[in-house]
């Protein structure tokens, strides 16, 4: 009895940690927006930002539509209707780059990898990182070259947040009854890791201006992270075993007694490309080698079934995929929905079957470097093209381009993570759906903001970047909250994945947009001019 007491009172003491940084957090947002509010477009450094008004002696924030073509409506068509369109279009949009992402880009990725025999951890954190992050990295390029506003950082920012919230609360409600184990070690060290970054963009956008060393910082960071990956072996087991040496139910560590059961390592991004061939497999026994399935998954499998069995099974699971539509020709079948959903991809994606070519085909081994190149031109195409469509739906209905990027865009953006998570949740691999998102935001943060940023602060005449939007300094000190509140879900939870801890995320997501949206809109006092109108 007093063990099991002393037990539950070393695993409460994580929040004493958590707690302080809840407070350094809220400490932070409220620093930030009173100092903001004080200086407005004062930078502390006495460097004064470009003033723009509208005309009168109102100052106002510029939109980033004047950095687009003209649109195919004018703003009273599209306010009687039009806007519509343009939701379809951008929901579309969305879909090709998850296409464009799963099929194309990530393969390549995987490929390259492969050839420069980089460890698992580390082609998770680097090349993998990219492919899932590409529409993110994308548009915060345009974000800061074309439109040169907020929308870019919101939208970073907004799928940071979506990424550990949004995904792991869709992906909870999509188990319903089933529980998965999460595994604590990759989530704490990606966490660690990822309050770091947070804490260091926190301070560079303070002053609302980016100059080029503190870019450089972000990916100073991201090179620090990419060596802990490293690294990673040997940390796990030190931390490990400073665990087991504290007690076996400290931080929910009872996980800490390593189990005969193998445990998933690998980091979501390295395994994406597998998962329909993984999800339609049998899961009561190991599948013999199959195209774009990896060796983790075939692990336990006995030679003579590997070699035996290896065409018959790789017939099988090709006639599957054409049950259910997974070649361009084959349609689904009894399946309306899906067929209704196949019937109009087809254009896109007989589009982009005929201009990238395949990289998984074995028959053009060689091909993956034109596919990598193609599939960026690709994605920047249609990055431009969705930053287009939401920077077009803000300014009609009168939505700052921060708000733009922090809701519709981050959502658009994070589709090919959260199609891929709730796939390998449903697959019932847990650790490989959840601990790893987190880790993600971190080349979110310090490679898709500090890239940029560096680019532009070295072209740029003035040498910085601005930010408009007071707000997002709020939101940014929020992203901290919103990950200690996440981490505390999981580990009074046990390390459980499942419906109740999906809806808390989707719960605390929710509260977050609400309350980011309210501070942008001035609701709670006045932060931002708004946004200039002809």
């Amino acid at each position: 009895m007093y063990s099991s007491t002393k037990n539950r009172s070393l695993r409460y003491l994580f929040a004493v940690p958590c707690f302080f940084l809840f407070s350094s957090a809220l400490l932070i947002a409220q620093q930030t927006l009173v100092k903001n509010t004080e200086n407005s477009f004062f930078h502390p450094k006495s460097r004064r930002l470009l003033e723009v008004t509208n005309g009168s002696d109102q100052q106002c924030i510029p939109s980033g539509i004047h950095s687009f073509p003209e649109d195919f409506f004018d703003q009273e068509q599209r306010q009687k209707g039009g806007i519509l369109v343009h939701f379809m279009i951008l929901a579309y949009i969305c879909s090709i780059i998850a296409i464009v992402c799963d099929v194309y880009f990530i393969p390549s990725l995987e490929i390259i990898a492969d050839k420069l025999k980089l460890p698992p951890d580390v082609a998770g954190a680097t090349f993998m990182a990219i492919g899932a992050s590409s529409p993110e990295l994308f548009s915060s390029i345009i974000g800061s070259f074309i439109t040169e506003g907020d929308i870019g950082v919101g939208a970073v920012i907004g799928s940071a947040v979506f990424n550990i919230l949004g995904i792991t609360g869709v992906a909870g409600l999509v188990l319903w009854n089933e529980v998965l184990d999460i595994d604590w070690y990759p989530m704490v060290r990606d966490c660690v890791a990822y309050s770091i970054t947070v804490f260091c963009l926190v301070w560079i956008i303070s002053d609302s201006i980016i100059i080029w060393w503190e870019a450089t910082i972000l990916l100073l960071i991201f090179f620090l992270y990419i060596l802990l990956m490293y690294f990673n072996t040997r940390v796990e087991r030190c931390t490990r075993s400073l665990a087991k040496r504290i007690g076996p139910d400290f931080c929910c560590c009872r996980t800490c007694q390593e189990k005969a059961t193998k445990e998933e390592k690998a980091p979501l991004l390295s395994e994406k490309t597998f998962v329909p061939e993984f999800v339609n497999a049998d899961q009561k026994s190991p599948q013999p080698h199959v195209d774009n399935v990896t060796v983790t998954v075939c692990e336990g499998a006995s030679d003579k079934n590997s070699h035996g069995n290896g065409n018959a099974t790789e017939t099988e699971t090709n006639e599957e995929k054409d049950d259910e539509g997974g070649t361009l020709c084959s349609p689904p079948r009894n399946k309306p929905l899906l067929f209704i959903w196949w019937l109009v991809m087809f254009p896109a994606s007989l589009l982009l079957a005929m201009t990238i070519p395949d990289s998984t085909n074995p028959k053009c081994p060689k091909i993956f470097p034109l596919t990598f190149l193609l599939s960026i031109c690709w994605l920047g195409a249609l990055s431009y093209m969705a930053v287009w469509m939401v920077t077009i739906i803000g300014y009609t209905l009168s939505i700052p381009d921060s708000v733009s990027g922090l809701t519709i865009l981050a959502v658009g953006a994070s589709v090919p993570d959260l199609i891929s998570s709730v796939l390998v949740a449903k697959s019932g691999q847990g650790n490989m759906a959840i601990s790893n998102l987190v880790g993600s935001n971190n080349f979110d943060i310090s490679i898709c903001l500090g890239v940029p940023w560096l680019g532009k602060t070295l072209i740029s005449e003035t040498g910085y970047v601005k930010i408009y939007s007071s707000v997002l300094s709020f939101s940014v000190a929020t992203l901290l909250i919103t990950l200690i509140i996440f981490f505390m879900i999981f580990q009074l939870s046990g390390w459980k994945l499942n419906r109740m801890v999906g809806c808390i995320c989707l719960l605390v997501y929710a509260l977050f947009i609400v309350f980011a949206c309210l501070f942008e809109f001035n609701v709670f006092g006045y932060f931002n001019p708004p946004t200039c109108y002809p």
